[in-house]
């Protein structure tokens, strides 16, 4: 599905990012920094979460296509692993 092309950073991605790392090593102000890496982790996240969740999406629809009956048992397995969780979080 992937190949090792989609892991390398287009150029000017690079660009941006250099620009990024310069900006972070000038910086003397620690308490910025502790905000901004929180926004980044809290940014990395939302969207591991949102591609999870896309994925989870685009899988079942797959399923559809192939198999009514085997997509009802996926569903039913990944809610009850979403209750495990949502279990765990509270």
């Amino acid at each position: 599905m992937l190949t090792p092309e989609h892991f390398e950073i287009p150029l000017e991605k690079q660009l941006k990012m250099r620009m990024i790392y310069d900006e972070v090593d000038q910086c003397t102000n620690v308490e910025a920094l502790q905000e901004n890496l929180k926004a980044t982790a809290e940014q990395l996240m939302k969207y591991q979460h949102l591609i999870s969740t896309m994925l989870k999406e685009q899988i079942m629809a797959e399923l559809d296509k192939w198999d009514v009956e085997a997509t009802k048992i996926v569903r039913e397995s990944t809610s009850n692993e979403d209750d495990t969780t949502r279990g765990l979080q509270n």
